[in-house]
């Protein structure tokens, strides 16, 4: 165990790698020429051929090689590979297949196996205990009930183990890893069919949430609608009151403003007829004034001189006899017209008699003007 220079004698020399990868796989090029995979079986009879590595750690210790090779008689590292690291992967694969089914290795348990294998490897076979469950026959399709292993955990949640096949060699198993679930051909259809009705499941839920999205939005689109055409009505209804507020202020602002109109024009007729009777008391008043002035000469004028044109116009029109020669006694001529004149001159003295009029030219005295 310890490097240099060592006397053989008569003992023999066993050479071992300090660590080396284990395959287990189906593949020619990792490992060796044949299929190396392990086969397992879950709790629902599906069967699997399952490829993975781990780290082999080799013993430190003389003692640990001592225990390995002398107690446990291993002399050769493939005998520690085929009779030691092998039976103790597989064992803890296919103790952890019973578990749980393909469908689960395959989906919602995958992590969970390779936890569960993972720590059988490094720590030993776990404790476990036996539950019935309802599974579906992936050969018939019918429900059955199958046993399940699970494993035993103390008060804290830990993991119990019962043995260790590895304990006391100095042998570590580290880095496992599953490269890949070979599931038979049955049970590929099998998780084809369960995906596709998982599928079609998530899609009929896609859908019905769809549905209740559209329905819960169409809903809302019409409560949307509602409420639009109610404040569309509400806006109507604000604006015909807006616009009867409005007529009714313009009819009010035309009728105050006829009444204005009404009573301007009142007020301008009143002021009219005192303005008409004011000028008719004044024009009374004036030619009151004017005829005590001048005694309605004017108007005795007018009538004088209607008169005078009357009896003219009769004169003018009176008949001419061919011969009217009178001789009067006083010996001068007279007859028809000098009647007719003195009757004209009896006219015009009534007529200025009956208007008053003093035809004479007043005399003024005192002293002459220049």
């Amino acid at each position: 165990m310890s490097p240099g220079l060592w006397f053989q004698n008569f003992g023999d020399i066993f050479t071992f790698p300090n660590s080396e990868t284990f395959f287990f796989t189906k593949e020619s090029s990792e490992g060796g020429k044949f299929d190396q995979s392990i086969k397992v079986t879950f709790a629902d009879g599906s069967e699997c051929q399952i490829s993975g590595t781990a780290r082999i750690i080799m013993p430190s210790t003389e003692s640990e090689a001592i225990y390995l090779t002398d107690k446990l008689g291993f002399r050769r590292y493939e005998d520690i590979e085929h009779k030691l690291i092998l039976p103790t992967i597989r064992r803890a694969l296919v103790l952890t297949a019973t578990m749980m089914t393909a469908q689960e290795s395959y989906n919602v348990k995958r992590p969970d196996f390779l936890k569960w294998a993972s720590g059988q490897i490094e720590h030993g076979i776990a404790a476990t205990t036996e539950e019935e469950k309802e599974v579906v026959d992936p050969i018939t399709g019918e429900k059955v009930v199958k046993i399940f292993k699970k494993i035993k955990t103390n008060a804290q949640g830990e993991t119990i183990y019962e043995s260790n096949p590895l304990a006391g060699t100095g042998i570590r198993l580290q880095n496992f890893e599953v490269k890949d679930f070979d599931y038979s051909n049955e049970v590929k259809k099998q998780i084809a069919e369960q995906q596709q009705a998982i599928m079609g499941v998530a899609t009929a839920k896609a859908n019905a949430l769809k549905a209740e999205q559209a329905k819960i939005t169409a809903e809302a689109n019409g409560q949307a609608n509602v409420m639009t055409a109610k404040y569309e009505e509400e806006q109507k209804k604000i604006r015909a009151v807006v616009d009867a507020e409005k007529e009714k202020e313009v009819m009010l602002i035309a009728a105050k403003r006829d009444k204005e109109k009404a009573e301007f024009a009142k007020q301008t007729a009143e002021f009219t007829k005192q303005e008409q009777i004011l000028l008719g008391q004044s024009e009374g008043e004036r030619k009151r004034l004017v005829m005590e002035a001048d005694g309605a000469l004017t108007l005795k004028l007018e009538a004088f001189k209607y008169g005078i044109d009357s009896v003219s116009k009769a004169w003018s029109t009176r008949p001419v006899p061919a011969y009217n020669v009178e001789m009067g006694g006083d010996g001068k001529s007279g007859g028809a017209d000098s009647a007719n004149l003195q009757f004209m001159n009896m006219m015009n003295s009534m007529v200025a008699k009956n208007l008053g009029l003093d035809l004479s030219i007043p005399v003024q005295t005192g002293k002459a003007h220049k």
